[in-house]
């Protein structure tokens, strides 16, 4: 888990562990994904495909 700071434009920085991992890279779509019911935002990378 990694605690991250949203800037003063409500951007967020994913970190780079987790960049590495799903090979996201700079000019990348993701998509954001908010559950109502768990209350949790969740980050899923978009293929070109999608």
């Amino acid at each position: 888990m990694s605690v991250v700071k949203v800037s003063k434009n409500f951007q967020v920085t994913i970190p780079v562990e987790i960049r590495r991992k799903f090979q996201i890279n700079e000019g990348e779509f993701v998509k954001i994904v908010y559950d109502e019911n768990e209350k949790t935002v969740k980050i899923i990378k978009m293929n070109e495909k999608q």
